[in-house]
């Protein structure tokens, strides 16, 4: 599936990423080709999923972000867009 499903060059920002599905989603995009934002409250977790990401040779940006609180939100996408474009 993933032959036919490639998005390389792309960034992909996964919320939830620290663990469960989240987690999934974004080792899979990376897997198909795409940068990832990784984002969560839980920061160490986060931070495992963004190594496991990178291991497969991919950038992952990980942002500690609270995705209720509108101005953590914004902040986020703006790191995201300096440093993954």
């Amino acid at each position: 599936m993933l032959k036919e499903f490639s998005i390389e060059g792309k960034v992909a920002i996964v919320t939830g990423a620290a663990r469960g599905i989240g987690k999934g989603i974004a080792v899979t995009l990376a897997e198909a080709g795409a940068d990832i934002v990784a984002v969560d409250r839980a920061t160490e977790e986060n931070e495992q999923t963004a190594s496991e990401v990178q291991d497969l040779g991919r950038r992952c940006l990980a942002i500690t972000t609270d995705v209720t609180k509108e101005d953590q939100v914004q902040r986020m996408v703006s790191q995201a867009i300096s440093k993954l474009g």
